[in-house]
């Protein structure tokens, strides 16, 4: 049996970085304001336009692994009430909130400074006393906000906290089927994204990540598992050469539609919408799903994958709540020295930064997150013991 997904650790580690990438125009703001920038100039934009252009799409990735990771590891034993209400919470808040805590003061400090030495504050405005608040209490992206504000980026660690809720309350008191979460997807994707984007986008891939392990689970039952996971292994493969095909090409899927296909003038307006709707749901209910589905066949049958890489998992989360701080600290500083944005378009200058955040990521892990953790679940134990709980962290 698995006991680890050395490979989606390495895919989980990825996605962190594609989100770096993707916030590195931060630095061509002056203030609160973006400032225009040619991409093409970009650092190694030849090969990494994509993640300048689409890594927003690596949040929907870090949800739908998620929920294939919380269902595969957690939703037997929720379940069986092997694990408690409370035992969920501490495993959760020991991992997420000490890091977050930091960074989110850093920030608030760094913040603080800006704006009475500049005048201007970096990149999110809202950095009030309502937003600390919801930061503090890791709600910056429950529906009370005015926009983004201090840790911008742990918006999404903020919807996750009420998955969690959500997933526990479904596999601890409705039936765990593939056909529920399929339904909990499809509420998150049609309806509650028109109402609120944030959890629309979560609720959508989270389940869905979820019926991916379902799918797992099927196939590895199956008598045919082995031949099963050659056709998910080979189809994944076919669809990543033609995402990579029309990505790299820049090829207009409208008009190779269009090419064997006529429309009405009064059925343009709804076929321009239906394609970007394809272009945005493709990775998100296609090639993510079927990658990480993809990983995990290939790892069970054939044994560890990327183990020696699965650092990038480590320092996934460290990667992307450090990432701001380290942007206000890395403009603060260039801003000493000079004026001119366009230092930014420096590969040089970009290499410097993600080794200084890979470092910091590393020291973090080993010097607050895990220390913080195993001292956090051994408060929750003694304190479970004291008052007659004594199976919280068993």
């Amino acid at each position: 049996m698995v006991k680890r997904f050395y490979s989606l650790d390495v895919l989980r580690g990825f996605a962190a970085l594609s989100v770096v990438f993707w916030h590195w125009p931060h630095f061509f703001f002056s203030g609160t304001k973006p400032e225009t920038f040619d991409t093409a100039r970009l650092p190694f934009s030849e090969w990494m336009f994509v993640f300048y252009t689409k890594g927003w799409l690596a949040v929907d990735l870090f949800f739908c692994l998620s929920g294939f990771i919380f269902y595969w590891l957690y939703s037997t034993p929720i379940y069986q009430g092997e694990i408690s209400p409370s035992k969920f919470a501490l495993l959760r808040f020991s991992r997420l909130y000490p890091l977050h805590l930091a960074t989110f003061l850093f920030v608030a400090v760094a913040q603080f400074w800006m704006i009475h030495a500049s005048g201007r504050y970096f990149v999110y405005p809202n950095n009030d006393g309502k937003h600390f608040l919801l930061h503090l209490l890791f709600a910056s992206s429950w529906g009370f906000e005015r926009g983004h504000s201090f840790n911008g980026p742990v918006w999404s660690v903020s919807v996750e906290v009420l998955l969690y809720v959500i997933f526990f309350f479904c596999s601890r008191f409705l039936p765990v089927r593939a056909l529920l979460l399929a339904a909990l997807s499809l509420v998150g994707f049609l309806f509650v994204q028109k109402l609120y984007p944030p959890m629309g986008r979560g609720i959508g891939s989270f389940f869905f990540g979820g019926c991916v392990f379902f799918a797992y689970k099927a196939i590895l039952s199956s008598e045919r598992s082995a031949v099963l996971t050659r056709w998910v292994i080979l189809l994944t493969a076919n669809v990543w050469i033609v995402t990579i095909a029309i990505v790299q090409q820049g090829i207009d899927i409208r008009l190779l539609i269009a090419y064997t296909t006529s429309f009405s003038p009064r059925y343009e307006a709804f076929f321009d919408r239906s394609i970007q709707k394809v272009l945005v749901f493709w990775p998100v209910l296609v090639v993510f799903p079927l990658t990480i589905l993809s990983l995990a066949l290939f790892e069970t049958h054939r044994g560890l994958l990327a183990k020696r890489l699965s650092f990038l998992g480590d320092i996934s989360y460290s990667s992307y709540l450090l990432h701001f701080p380290m942007q206000i600290l890395f403009s603060a500083i260039v801003s000493s020295l000079t004026s001119d944005h366009s230092v930014y378009y420096s590969p040089w200058l970009m290499l410097l930064f993600f080794a200084a955040l890979v470092l910091a990521c590393f020291l973090s892990f080993r010097y607050i997150e895990m220390p913080a953790q195993n001292y956090l679940r051994k408060m929750g134990l003694v304190q479970a013991k004291s008052a007659g709980e004594s199976d919280i962290l068993r």
